[in-house]
């Protein structure tokens, strides 16, 4: 098992416009393998990833926000 320090990148996602859209993201992201935690701000438009160890697929974390139906730029 690795340990280390969280790591984190901030995606901008637009389409989130309310604290439910935030929970979707939350929650779906945190199936993507690697995903340590997850937060969403919909005011900003921005989704914050941390992770531990190796980065998750980000080819996957853009696609399942894409499956949420909100479009990552």
């Amino acid at each position: 098992m690795l340990f280390g320090k969280s790591q984190k990148e901030t995606l901008t996602v637009e389409g989130m416009s309310c604290a439910h859209c935030e929970r979707a993201v939350e929650t779906g992201l945190k199936d993507v393998a690697g995903v340590a935690k997850v937060r969403a701000d919909h005011k900003k438009g921005r989704v914050e990833v941390s992770y531990k160890g190796q980065a998750p697929d980000w080819g996957a974390v853009r696609q399942k926000i894409a499956d949420l139906g909100y479009a990552v730029k």
